[in-house]
């Protein structure tokens, strides 16, 4: 018999498996090859290259037929498990490409988490219970356009805009109506409430804000806020016309790094804030006083992508998020003044 014990690997690929066991099934090489579909001498050559690579024979011919020898029978349990594990893969693959099976991962900033991401997810998951979902913080602006670009990310929820890429695309899906949200028991007129009003009230901000304080500082420039809200001859603004760090701190009484930490903040009396209606809403829930602005306050949001088709899990997501913000009223949910 060619070849020396122990030689290497008996199978070069699936097809050999495939082969092999298609001989041990049908007890014989002529069978085997009308079940594959194959030439005969092409079975028979293909069997001595198995031979060859496991070095050792692997069938014997009887009265019966042809049968594996003993190192045949034992190559047969792995041969099965290597079939088994493609077709395991295909399914898996299968499962993925169908939403039954997968993983979605997005992306997005904490503006935009609870309203409209959260409800877009549920959705989501109802339709797809089998597609797990990890929702990631945004990093800093400038970095997350960098994690698009570069492929780290395939979809981000985000306040628009963001700094311009050339190999991004946005996608604008609705606004956030900014309001102002206060203490229990801040003495304020009833009413809508002017940028002069919020010049004049210690504030709490968030140093990563987004389109939100993007529309804050130009609500406020004008009214005593000009330098600190960098109107529009401030220096220092980042691509976008956001502001830095430093400028944050120079117009806000409290400059908080999280979103979630403006609800208690404003609660036990830090300041005032400017805030989305849905956190204006669990504000109000909370005993806080809150007013819409007059003249309103949007701020934008929507999805940025690279410009290359999305996996079907992000494709069928996205839909559901438009759908969902087509359905939302058009500032979101929020609370009554």
């Amino acid at each position: 018999m060619p070849g020396e014990p122990g030689r290497g690997a008996p199978f070069t690929g699936l097809r050999q498996a495939e082969y092999f066991l298609a001989v041990v099934d049908s007890g014989g090489i002529t069978a085997a090859a009308r079940r594959l579909h194959v030439a005969q001498p092409s079975l028979s050559q293909t069997v001595r290259a198995i031979e060859r690579q496991a070095g050792a024979e692997l069938f014997e011919r009887t009265p019966r037929g042809v049968v594996p020898t003993p190192a045949g029978r034992a190559l047969v349990e792995p041969a099965r498990r290597l079939l088994a594990a493609r077709r395991a893969a295909g399914r898996a693959v299968s499962d993925v490409a169908s939403l039954r099976a997968g993983r979605l991962e997005l992306v997005a900033h904490a503006s935009v988490t609870a309203d409209p991401l959260a409800p877009a997810v549920g959705r989501f998951r109802r339709a797809h219970p089998g597609v797990g979902v990890l929702v990631e913080d945004a990093p800093d602006d400038d970095e997350l356009v960098y994690a698009l670009a570069d492929g780290r990310h395939e979809l981000a929820v985000v306040s628009l805009p963001l700094p311009p890429s050339p190999d991004l695309v946005t996608e604008e899906l609705g606004h956030h109506d900014i309001w102002l949200a206060m203490a229990p028991g801040t003495a304020v007129a009833p009413g809508p409430v002017s940028p002069a009003e919020v010049s004049a009230m210690p504030l709490v901000a968030v140093l990563h804000g987004g389109s939100a304080r993007h529309a804050i500082r130009r609500a406020l420039a004008g009214t005593g806020h000009e330098e600190g809200a960098g109107g529009e001859h401030g220096a220092g603004r980042g691509q976008g016309g956001l502001e830095s760090a430093q400028e944050v701190r120079s117009w806000a009484g409290v400059v908080t790094p999280r979103l979630g930490s403006v609800i208690p903040l404003v609660l036990t009396g830090a300041g005032a804030a400017l805030v989305d209606r849905w956190y204006a809403e669990r504000i109000a829930e909370q005993g806080g006083v809150v007013r819409p602005l007059a003249p309103p306050v949007r701020a934008p949001f929507g999805v940025a992508r690279r410009r290359e088709p999305l996996s079907p899990a992000c494709r069928v997501f996205l839909d559901i998020l438009r759908e969902t913000c087509a359905a939302r009223s058009p500032g979101g949910p929020g609370p009554e003044a």
